[in-house]
């Protein structure tokens, strides 16, 4: 089990044993996964959640995610908790939750295999000690540009370019549109459902969770150590200056560096809403993109 104050990954022999973390404060939660899924079999995801002083709830089916299957997520609601496809909501502080994946074979018998399950876990009001990094530097990933698709959905498809261009990055060139696809989550139609891109990325080979990071410092330290980082941002009109959409209610980007300019401290991106490869990197003051940005990344790394 790889564990830190507000991400828990379990693996190996860990998948055997309940899939519990006790003795902490939420009242937000997202769940992940990485596994093979061949044919038309797949997992399905529940969990469950204990509020202080009481039993445990009853558990949550919420998810079924298969490579070659139609997936899809609901958002069931129960008294003061609920889901919202991929996020867990409580109305009051949990104190411990615990996660569960079954896998179902297909008609031919072909099972899938889990190779790690986890979840990040945070409370809304919480405000996160930040960690110390000065490192400055830029990441060269391959820049790709969701509007130059040729679909009608070029304009939503946001989350799957950002993890093309870094499976690109780490050697797995795979078609903007075929991530897209393998990433949709069929039940309120998005392509963003944060846990099915990481679910994604682990069915092609890499180590893929979601974490909410504790501030940039954290992400110059994942950067450093070569992992380019996929972060969920929203913003308002003239929110920030120089993105290709004047304001959006939900984007992802890839961060691959930072730089100084003028004494002015930027973060690097790839920003997929640019209208052509040759224009998606883009600079972003820090100020701006940190007030948008909402802690949440993708962390995809090779084995």
């Amino acid at each position: 089990m790889i564990s830190a104050k507000n991400t828990v990954v379990f693996s190996g022999g860990d998948l055997s044993a309940p899939l519990q973390r006790e003795n902490v404060e939420f009242n937000r939660l997202v769940m992940f996964w990485n596994g093979e899924t061949p044919g038309q079999s797949y997992f399905v995801l529940r969990l469950r959640v204990r509020f202080p002083g009481g039993e445990w709830e009853p558990w949550m089916e919420w998810a079924k995610w298969g490579r070659n299957i139609s997936s899809s997520t609901t958002s069931p609601r129960r008294g003061n908790y609920r889901m919202e496809v991929d996020t867990l909501l409580a109305d009051t502080k949990c104190e411990a939750f615990e996660l569960g994946v079954e896998a179902i074979s297909d008609t031919q018998g072909q099972k899938p295999r889990l190779d790690m399950v986890g979840a990040t876990f945070w409370n809304r009001e919480e405000v996160m000690p930040e960690v110390k990094s000065e490192w400055t530097g830029e990441i060269q990933v391959p820049p790709r540009s969701q509007m130059i698709q040729p679909s009608p959905d070029r304009r939503v498809i946001c989350s799957p370019t950002c993890l093309a261009m870094v499976f690109a990055y780490y050697g797995r060139d795979i078609a903007t549109l075929d991530v897209a696809a393998g990433v949709f989550d069929y039940g309120p139609e998005i392509y963003g459902n944060w846990s099915f891109n990481t679910a994604f990325a682990g069915s092609v080979g890499l180590s893929a969770f979601v974490h909410r990071a504790t501030g940039m410092g954290e992400v110059r330290e994942w950067l450093a150590a070569g992992t380019p980082m996929i972060a969920s941002i929203a913003y308002g009109k003239g929110e920030l200056k120089g993105a290709p959409q004047e304001k959006s209610n939900g984007h992802l980007v890839v961060i691959t560096g930072f730089t100084v300019r003028d004494g002015e401290e930027y973060v690097v991106t790839n920003d997929p809403a640019a209208p052509d490869a040759e224009t998606v990197r883009r600079l972003y003051r820090r100020d701006e993109f940190e007030r948008a940005w909402n802690h949440i990344v993708y962390i995809l790394f090779s084995h």
